[in-house]
């Protein structure tokens, strides 16, 4: 601890907007604090914190692909940090991301605390199911406007309408399917609601990563949006990644697809799935996640769509032995009122 850390704080939070308002929902209670103006206008929601059961430890270094991506999970649909859109009354106020964590630790995090004293003294008065409620069992989402440069105006007697929209919920499938490139195929799986769901496979393409990134950072509808300085940063970011991910020479698997419900594929290949991880490997190659085809609609009539294999081959290679791993459902957004 530093007396320079304490510096900061009396500038954190200039002001303050009590809200004060407990939702209960699906037998979970949540309680809209309110709302803090200073660097960024924030809101700020308390909320239920389940901390996930903890697997026997396993050296991480033995344990493949596969399963370190099973594991991986999915958030929770229920927190506040899928807001998009928060209304007081008749004022609307974007939702440009924002953080949340368990209050746990938070004993000693005087800037939390500091947001909790300034509420009181502005007139929040905690409820009794909160006020004893065990931190451990609490979490704080701060939620950082995208339009507003000052606190709204706000009376205990305003409607608040929140616009919730959840990530996508991923559905496991571990579905073998072999890729030859020029060839298109169609295949068939089960979903989560027991429907036949079909999938063609319109097009599998080599992709050289390294041609498309130059082709993208030579493109003048990108450039005028950065400046020089954030372009060079953001070319060697990209190329530092693929000398790790995919080195100069190699190429990726792209596939163009078609799906007979409104579902996002993900592909992998076996290799990479039955691996080890590697320190470092495929550190931001997020940009070819989903690759966006020329056109809307596939041979089918369905909407196109499309994703990259990202385990880097040589450019001769013509078949790879893969899995469909799994599916993402849309959640469709939904409004609350308070």
């Amino acid at each position: 601890m530093q007396l320079s850390y304490l510096e900061e704080i009396p500038n954190e939070y200039q002001k303050v907007l009590v809200i004060g308002k407990t939702i209960e929902r699906d037998g979970q209670k949540y309680h809209i604090v309110g709302m803090s103006s200073g660097r960024t206008v924030q809101l700020h929601i308390l909320e239920p914190f389940l901390e996930k059961e903890r697997a026997r430890p396993v050296r991480r270094r033995s344990v493949r692909q596969r399963r370190q991506l099973k594991e991986q999970g999915d958030q929770g649909f229920n927190s506040y940090l899928h807001c998009r859109e928060f209304q007081l009354g008749d004022k609307k106020i974007k939702m440009q991301g924002g953080s949340g964590g368990s209050l746990k630790y938070s004993e000693q995090d005087y800037r939390t605390i500091t947001l909790f004293i300034d509420m009181m003294r502005a007139g929040w008065n905690p409820p009794d199911w909160l006020k004893n409620e065990d931190w451990n069992h609490l979490q704080l989402v701060s939620l950082t406007a995208a339009n507003l440069k000052r606190l709204p105006k706000y009376t205990p007697d305003m409607p608040i309408t929140i616009l919730h929209h959840p990530d996508s919920v991923r559905h496991l499938l571990e579905k073998s399917v072999t890729f030859i490139v020029g060839k298109a195929r169609s295949l068939c799986f089960t979903d989560h609601m027991g429907d036949k769901v079909w999938c063609h496979i319109n097009r599998v393409t080599l992709i050289d990563v390294w041609e498309d990134s130059e082709r993208q950072f030579n493109d003048p509808r990108y450039v005028k949006k950065v400046t020089p300085e954030q372009l060079q940063e953001v070319k060697e970011h990209c190329y530092r990644a693929l000398e790790e991910s995919c080195p100069k020479g190699m190429c990726y698997f792209g596939i163009e697809y078609e799906c007979s419900k409104d579902y996002s594929l993900q592909f992998y290949a076996r290799e990479y799935l039955n691996s080890y991880p590697e320190c470092g490997n495929g550190s931001a190659v997020f940009f070819l996640m989903h690759l966006k085809p020329d056109r809307k609609t596939g041979v089918h009539g369905l909407p196109l769509k499309g994703c990259a294999i990202q385990t880097a081959v040589a450019p001769d290679t013509m078949k790879m032995p893969a899995e469909l791993f799994c599916y993402y459902e849309k959640v469709a957004a939904w409004e609350e009122s308070v």
